[in-house]
C-alpha cells in the first residue's frame, strides 16, 4: 500500500454528476435499472444498493405471475417502474442533501460537527428516512 500511494492522482478533481429523477425507466421491453434509471451521489454508497433493489423489485414483479403459462412483461415491467420510482426518487434527493452536509462552511458547518460528533454509534435517527421502513 504504501508503494502505491505515490502514485495516487492528487493532482485531479474528478467532478460527480447525477440527475433529475426521469419519468420513464421503460420503454416497450426495455428497462433501465441502476445508474441508467436513477443515478446518484456517492454520499450514501447507495448507487449498487439502488440496482440491488431494482433487481429483486423486478424478480418480484416477474415472480407474482408464476404458473402463468405466458408472463406479461408488459405489467411486469410498468409495475416495476411504478413501484421503484418513489424510492430511488428519495434516495438520489436524500443523497444530494447528505453532500450538501459534508460540503458545507462557516457556521453551518460547525452545527453539523456538533451535531456529528455529539451522536451515538448507533443513533441513525439522521438516516431513518432511507433506511427506516
Amino acid at each position: 500500500m504504501r508503494s502505491a500511494l505515490p502514485n495516487l492522482w492528487r493532482d485531479r478533481w474528478w467532478r460527480m454528476y447525477d440527475r433529475e429523477p426521469i419519468d420513464g425507466w421503460v420503454d416497450g421491453r426495455l428497462a433501465l435499472t441502476g445508474d441508467a434509471a436513477h443515478p446518484m451521489l456517492q454520499y450514501l454508497a447507495q448507487g449498487a444498493c439502488q440496482a440491488l433493489e431494482d433487481a429483486d423489485c423486478l424478480a418480484a414483479q416477474v415472480g407474482k405471475q408464476a404458473g402463468v403459462e405466458l408472463l406479461d412483461w408488459d405489467i411486469a415491467l410498468r409495475d416495476y417502474a411504478e413501484t421503484r420510482t418513489v424510492r430511488t426518487v428519495r434516495v438520489q434527493r436524500i443523497a444530494r442533501d447528505w453532500g450538501d452536509l459534508w460540503h458545507c462552511d462557516g457556521l453551518f458547518r460547525s452545527v453539523r460537527n456538533a451535531m456529528l460528533r455529539d451522536r451515538e454509534p448507533t443513533d441513525y435517527r439522521h438516516v431513518d428516512r432511507l433506511y427506516g421502513a
